[in-house]
């Protein structure tokens, strides 16, 4: 069953990235829209109460003129003022006290006092563009004549249009800079998914190697990247350990699979009476024996790197467990004729399993005591610096040849001297495995004589 996998461009719009751009543009645009509101409300507020301002103080400017003047002068200063206007169109209306017009440049109306909003007279085929909608203010005379100052609205309306540009073009630019750029980090956020995508799909088909690139940024994809590589390294040497363990048992166990074939054959071909089975089968038992050890072992071994133990970790008083193993010891390594010592420091603790963190170093301690030489001494030690602790087991044996130290941890790897030896090669595997559930490190020092391995916390 075959999938459609979305165009390119599909993708973007679809991403979070690009998603959240545009929400935070449409919160933009209405914390633009609100700001519009008030800045076009306080704006207008503002200019016409100066205009009003403005029409009352000439209102008031010219009923002094007419106290000192009379009519007839007044109606000369507002001629004088409408031949020779240097604040803009200012419209006059000056009536007599029986409500003949005087002079002024607006038709009679009946007298209002205050502020006034009405329209201007004009030819029904212009076009209203603002200027016939005025303001004036209308001032009733001592002498009973009326007054009236007027101002158009174009200024205001002018404003206003400027404030409502303004803000369209600041709302049409951030729509387009918000959709760019969502469309870019879209973009750039999908070609780093299909990275790794890619990434993916190269290790599910075989190629263990394959890694996702870092930027470098540390932003969060990179933070993600960085953990999913370091799963892939951990998938990759899971991998290449089970390989390696499949390698081993497949090139290790043909030995004593052999052993044990050739017992029963020999058994089948030779053996006459009972004594003999009986002696065969006791042989291919005990081989077979050896065989489910080495099984129980890689098994433990790979329990112990899966961390399964971990949920059952507790504090484990360590120098108690050290001593145990020292007393325990002391009675074997008597009768091999080696000399066991012990440094034990007191109080020390971590946090894990006491049966694995026991066998980890009885281990150790079987592992001096069989492949050094009778008389040698083995020691036993425990230090703790600050936070820090060391378990040591050292020896004053043959020790290991700096060639062969590496190797020694491996599953099966048995020095050419210690082949004659009964073991698996499996004692030292299963050490590091418990070391390494427990964040300890495993080091080997050349005491010249003799080798130490330390378990040290990190």
């Amino acid at each position: 069953m075959s999938s459609v996998r979305p165009s390119r461009s599909l993708r973007i719009l679809r991403s979070a990235t690009f998603r959240l751009a545009l929400f935070y543009a449409g919160l933009f645009v209405m914390s633009a829209g609100a700001l519009f509101a008030t800045v076009y409300i306080t704006a207008t507020a503002a200019m016409q109460s100066d205009m009003q301002a403005v029409l009352r103080s000439e209102a008031y400017q010219l009923g002094e003129i007419s106290q000192r003047g009379g009519l007839l002068g007044l109606a000369q200063q507002i001629t004088r003022r409408m031949n020779f206007r240097t604040r803009g169109p200012i419209y006059y209306l000056l009536q007599g006290p029986t409500g003949q017009v005087v002079v002024g440049n607006l038709p009679g109306m009946p007298p209002v006092e205050g502020v006034i909003d009405f329209m201007r007279d004009t030819a029904d085929d212009e076009p209203d563009t603002g200027r016939d909608r005025l303001t004036g203010f209308g001032l009733r005379l001592s002498d009973g004549s009326f007054l009236l100052v007027a101002q158009d609205a174009s200024r205001l309306i002018d404003m206003q249009r400027a404030i409502i540009r303004a803000f369209t073009w600041a709302g049409a630019l951030t729509l387009v800079l918000a959709i760019g750029g969502g469309w870019l980090l879209g973009s750039n956020f999908v070609r780093r998914i299909d990275t790794i995508g890619r990434t993916s799909r190269a290790i599910m088909e075989g190629d263990l190697s394959a890694r996702v690139p870092v930027r470098g940024t540390n932003d969060e994809i990179d933070q993600l990247v960085a953990g999913l590589n370091a799963m892939f390294d951990r998938i990759q040497q899971l991998l290449e350990g089970l390989r390696q363990v499949t390698s081993d048992i497949a090139h290790d166990l043909r030995t004593p699979l052999g052993r044990l074939r050739q017992r029963l054959e020999d058994a089948r071909e030779h053996a006459t009476n009972t004594t003999e089975y009986a002696a065969a089968t006791e042989a291919a038992i005990a081989e077979a024996d050896s065989l489910l050890e080495i099984f129980s072992a890689l098994l433990r071994i790979a329990q112990i790197e899966a961390g399964a133990q971990k949920s059952a970790f507790t504090d484990v008083d360590v120098s108690g467990l050290m001593h145990s193993i020292a007393e325990a010891y002391a009675p074997p390594a008597e009768d091999a004729h080696h000399k066991l010592e012990s440094s034990i420091a007191d109080g020390v603790t971590l946090t894990g399993d006491r049966q694995l963190l026991a066998q980890m170093v009885s281990n150790l301690v079987e592992n001096a005591l069989t492949h050094t030489p009778s008389g040698c001494a083995v020691r036993l030690a425990l230090r703790k610096a600050g936070s820090r602790i060391e378990i040591e087991v050292a020896d004053n044996g043959p020790g290991i040849p700096e060639g062969e130290r590496d190797k020694v941890f491996d599953r099966f790897y048995r020095l050419d001297r210690s082949r004659t030896t009964a073991g698996s090669g499996l004692g030292l595997a299963l050490v590091k495995a418990i070391a390494t559930l427990h964040g300890l490190t495993l080091r080997l020092e050349d005491r010249q004589p003799g080798l130490a391995v330390i378990a040290a916390s990190v």
